[in-house]
């Protein structure tokens, strides 16, 4: 009766525990590589990873440069790309709006505590390029790809993790829950694709 009593309970404990890892886990959205892509980025095991191409951005990354590869185009990778830059601007002006602040504030907030850490937010001439204009955000990308495709990858992951780091920080100071925004975004980036 007592095995049966531990067996039960152990078998509950494992169900609340797994309900709750559900709760925290983002649900698939569509099988869309941008959306694969944030996903990623939100995944504890990019920053445990050794190398880039080890972690799980890198490896969304890999597999669309690796499949363009196989065709020989840049479709697959452009997309990934304009798609990250446009999630990170949208998450940055949700941030931005939430916080009552110009996203240019916001912009020169995260740049300052990236110094402060001894780093620099590549992302931000791209958000600032397509705050301007689309085509803008574009030929920053483009420039990217055309002086250093390893530093444009590069530059596709850290617009993820930027996307990534907007969605906690809604949720961590204003209470949005990280599914409504996957959500939204989801749907912005829907319309994204289809334009």
């Amino acid at each position: 009766m007592s095995k049966e009593k531990s067996t039960s309970s152990k078998n509950k404990r494992v169900g609340r525990q797994r309900a709750a890892s559900e709760r925290r886990r983002p649900a698939p959205h569509g099988g869309m590589p941008v959306m694969e892509l944030i996903l990623a980025a939100m995944d504890p095991a990019n920053s445990t990873a050794q190398r880039q191409g080890d972690s799980p951005t890198g490896r969304v990354v890999a597999a669309a440069a690796h499949a363009d590869a196989d065709e020989n185009g840049t479709d697959r990778i452009f997309l990934l790309a304009s798609g990250a830059a446009t999630a990170a601007t949208v998450l940055a002006l949700a941030l931005a709006e939430q916080a009552e602040q110009t996203v240019d504030g916001l912009l020169r907030e995260l740049e300052a505590v990236a110094a402060q850490r001894g780093t620099k937010l590549n992302t931000v001439p791209v958000i600032r390029a397509l705050l301007v204009d689309q085509s803008s955000g574009g030929e920053v990308l483009g420039a990217t790809f055309a002086r250093d495709q390893g530093e444009f990858f590069t530059l596709i992951t850290e617009l993820a993790d930027f996307a990534a780091t907007c969605i906690v920080l809604r949720e961590a100071r204003f209470g949005t829950p990280v599914a409504e925004t996957l959500d939204d975004l989801d749907e912005m980036l829907k319309d994204f694709t289809e334009a």
